[in-house]
């Protein structure tokens, strides 16, 4: 276990294997995408890069992101080794909004769509001027519902609530739902998941697609999913726990319900646990003691569920009033190799083509270091004779070219190496040599060199003399006492400068 106890909190079930590949999904609902990594673990590199790293993850689901398309900076959007995703709220600030990362070594979508009506505008596509919406291009994921106008999925979609990423062997659906903790969101609420519900069973049942779907869905499934099912029983006059209009549809949706067509993921693996909260009411600091309800769920298909081989929730990473969870699926080396797209295919989505952020990647991704390090041979010296093999360099017995002995190397072409002359060699008009900063001008009248201006940096024997007299000068008249002592420490430190010049060129 590291010191700071993280590994023992995010747990790599990763296996090295020739017949399958891990792929780790992992969400966070992180409320506010800029203050998350102010928290532990994350203040440890502060890093997308380092975050993701952490968690082991390959594609990242973030939900609340709270932040509108002119607030993202770089560091959010280009993440070394990543792409990513965003889908912003179109009319009210820092509200709502989601994003997706995906790792560039394991897996990239084919195609990514904003919004789950297909009615908002694909950024890049349009004919005669004309911007198209997904629904109306030709390679669209698909499972829209017509039934729905252009008017009003823009505005089911204009919260910034929802991703669509199709990576071919599965679409993955990334949501933020709507609360009603006010009372006064009931309808949007109700439209919004029951377009959600039906774009799900279109791509299962129509498509025949197998889908991933994630994120804070804000249903409490069952009794067990909360740690007080009192406050969530009424709702009006209604006292059956199950009965609401949310509850009955997620219900319809998932196993062991005869219309059910997707998974429970963490309840797959841990089907009587209590107590496994992802949420927590932070104005009466709830967490310390898990008093909280389950809202965060990963939800698959059937087939999707076979190869999933670990789920849990991670409730020791702070950041939110929500905790991550995560979801290991091994996909066989033949279907994984299906998840990569090359890069110059990437969905338009994709924050790279962002105008402020366009030709930043190339540039980020000199600097990082994809996988292990590699030994870099070492560069031979000028003055290692070249006729020594670079295997041999290690060797003791083999012996270094004098200097002098040098003409010409491999290294500098035609250029000849000099040997350092014994002699000093002399600088016009630059500056004069050190001694001409302390000298009297009478004292070094009759000194040919600081006429002369020669080389800076070197003492003939007769200016060396010349600073041996000073200090003993200086030295003889201090201890006269004819200083007074409120000169004396400058005298005492002329003193020690002179000293160490003498010292330094004698």
């Amino acid at each position: 276990m590291s010191d700071d106890g993280i590994s023992c909190v995010i747990p790599n079930s990763h296996t090295p294997s020739s017949t399958s590949r891990r792929i780790r999904i992992v969400t966070f609902n992180i409320c506010g995408i800029r203050n998350v990594l102010q928290f532990h673990p994350w203040n440890i590199c502060r890093s997308w890069a380092n975050m993701f790293d952490m968690l082991d993850a390959d594609i990242v689901c973030f939900q609340e992101t709270k932040i509108q398309r002119k607030d993202i900076e770089e560091g959010m959007a280009i993440v070394p080794g990543f792409e990513s995703y965003f889908s912003f709220s179109r009319y009210k600030k820092g509200y709502s909004g989601v994003a997706v990362y995906t790792r560039n070594s394991v897996c990239r979508p084919y195609k990514a769509e904003e919004g789950i009506t297909g009615c908002l505008e694909n950024l890049g596509v349009g004919t005669n001027g004309k911007k198209l919406s997904y629904r109306e291009c030709e390679n669209n994921i698909g499972g829209y519902d017509y039934l729905i106008n252009s008017s009003d999925g823009q505005e089911i979609d204009s919260e910034g609530r929802t991703l669509v990423l199709d990576f071919g062997k599965f679409v993955l659906i990334c949501v933020y739902c709507p609360a009603n903790s006010t009372g006064d969101r009931s309808d949007y609420r109700e439209t919004f998941l029951t377009t959600l519900s039906n774009r799900v069973r279109q791509l299962v049942e129509v498509e025949i697609r197998e889908v991933i779907l994630v994120g804070d869905i804000n249903i409490i499934r069952d009794r067990i999913d909360t740690a007080d099912p009192g406050e969530c029983v009424k709702e009006g006059d209604n006292l059956e726990f199950k009965a609401s209009f949310a509850r009955r549809l997620l219900d319809s949706l998932l196993v062991p319900h005869p219309s059910g067509i997707l998974v429970d993921i963490c309840r797959q693996f841990f089907p009587e646990r209590e107590g496994m909260y992802t949420c927590w009411n932070q104005k009466i600091n709830a967490r310390p003691g898990n008093y909280g309800s389950r809202l965060d769920y990963i939800l698959c298909t059937r087939t999707i569920s076979n190869v999933c081989s670990a789920a849990n929730i991670l409730p020791e990473l702070l950041g939110s009033d929500h905790c991550p969870v995560y979801a290991d699926f091994q996909f066989p080396i033949e279907s994984a190799s299906k998840l990569l797209v090359d890069l110059e295919n990437i969905p338009r989505l994709a924050a790279r083509y962002f105008p402020e952020f366009s030709g930043r990647r190339s540039i980020l991704e000199m600097f990082k270091t994809s996988g292990p390090r590699t030994s870099v041979a070492p560069t031979v010296p000028a003055h290692v004779d070249q006729d020594l093999a670079s295997e041999d360099m290690d060797k003791p017995n083999k012996k270094v070219a004098e200097p002098e002995k040098l003409k010409e190397t491999n290294l500098l072409g035609k250029r000849k190496l000099v040997p350092p002359s014994t002699s000093s060699s002399k600088r016009i008009n630059q500056q004069k040599k050190l001694t001409t900063f302390f000298k009297q001008p009478a004292s070094h009248s009759s000194s040919k060199a600081a006429k002369e201006g020669d080389n800076e940096f070197a003492l003939d024997i007769e200016e060396t003399s010349v600073l041996g007299e000073d200090i003993s000068s200086v030295s003889a008249e201090f201890e006269k006492g004819r200083y007074t002592v409120a000169n004396s420490v400058t005298v005492s430190t002329w003193k020690s400068s002179l000293y160490s010049m003498y010292i330094r060129f004698s």
